[in-house]
């Protein structure tokens, strides 16, 4: 059983302590060659514990050194781990000064767990590198939230996966400048393109705020607490995998009516892997809209500008989204560009 505070507890002395206002934004040490990259597992385990010698390979590529946590191979029900020793495993990362970044091993579930026990004193204290996407959004938004820190919306331990994924990892976190534009994959091949296209207009405008966003599940399981998404006046990026449209149809359905969209400054929706209708594998309705039709019921009148397909989430292809930073988007009928303004590290 979990040692952790009973939740609502927990909770309680969480809601107490909530944010009134922003904090002051945070930015982590750039990860140089020779940093140390903590490899943690603060929701599930990997699937096939041989998968993660990649990770190491490819650290070591890029001049970085690695620890691991202890409880990153342990299972308790899907978590890597108890809830306390998956904690243990965070806290220990944080407070360890040889380590510079973190980087969850995968998504999954159990994130959330975690939040009511979080030392956020902790994390502000030792501001560092965490990157994540996924069950991890679960952290990346109270971290940022509570603390200021800017977190990474990325692939975390799968960097290595395409050439456009490994670019915008390197861009991101290890120098100093801003990302700049964000660039497209190059197509596979140039007579079968991808559907939908990485910039697909929902609805025209200018927007300019920072960012924010992450895995629609997990900001959905957020929404009611005291770690709930906060969007006025920022730019909010979107994206899940194996969702039916009409179940993405009930999380847009609940943001609204939570007023978590209504003041937003702009909206970007990535390609959502696998989320045509029966593409779950679960049973779909039978009139099942199209996701593209959900966007634009759901998001193409809200008088701001909405932008479908970028390439960041669940795909092989990702760009990394730097919580807390300025960001600039622009979608018209002659084009979408999405700007990041401002650097992530110092």
């Amino acid at each position: 059983m979990s040692t952790l505070p009973p939740a609502d507890e927990a909770l309680k002395k969480a809601d107490q302590k909530a944010v009134k206002c922003e904090p002051v934004l945070v930015k982590p040490p750039v990860l140089k060659k020779g940093a140390t990259v903590a490899i943690i597992a603060p929701s599930t385990p990997p699937f096939e514990p041989g998968d993660i010698e990649f990770t190491y390979k490819w650290l070591t590529k890029l001049g970085l050194k690695y620890k691991v946590g202890k409880h990153v191979f342990d299972r308790w029900g899907d978590c890597a781990g108890s809830d306390q020793n998956r904690l243990e495993d965070f806290h220990h990362a944080w407070s360890d000064p040889e380590v510079d970044a973190i980087l969850p091993i995968r998504g999954g579930n159990g994130s959330v767990r975690l939040l009511p026990a979080l030392d956020f004193d902790l994390i502000a204290r030792s501001p560092k590198i965490f990157m994540g996407y996924s069950d991890i959004t679960g952290l990346l938004i109270p971290i940022h939230q509570r603390t200021g820190l800017v977190t990474f919306h990325g692939p975390a331990c799968s960097f290595y996966k395409s050439g456009y994924t490994h670019h915008y990892f390197q861009k991101s976190l290890m120098q100093t400048k801003p990302v700049g534009y964000v660039t497209d994959p190059d197509p596979k091949e140039p007579w079968k393109p991808e559907y939908p296209s990485t910039r697909l207009v929902i609805a025209e405008g200018k927007a300019r705020g920072r960012l924010i966003g992450g895995c629609m599940t997990l900001i959905r399981q957020l929404n009611g607490t005291p770690f709930e998404i906060q969007t006025a006046g920022r730019i909010v990026f979107l994206e899940d995998v194996q969702e039916e449209p009409h179940n993405i149809d009930r999380m847009l359905t609940q943001l609204l009516l939570a007023g978590k969209l209504k003041d937003a400054a702009g909206i970007v929706v990535g390609e959502c892997v696998k989320c045509r209708p029966g593409d779950s594998g679960r049973n779909a309705l039978a009139l099942s809209y199209s996701l593209e039709h959900v966007l634009r019921d759901r998001l193409g009148g809200l008088g701001i500008p909405v932008v479908y397909g970028l390439r960041f989430g669940h795909g092989a292809e990702q760009f990394t989204l730097p919580l807390g930073v300025m960001a600039h988007l622009d979608a018209s009928a002659q084009g979408v560009r999405l700007k990041i303004e401002e650097s992530a590290t110092v």
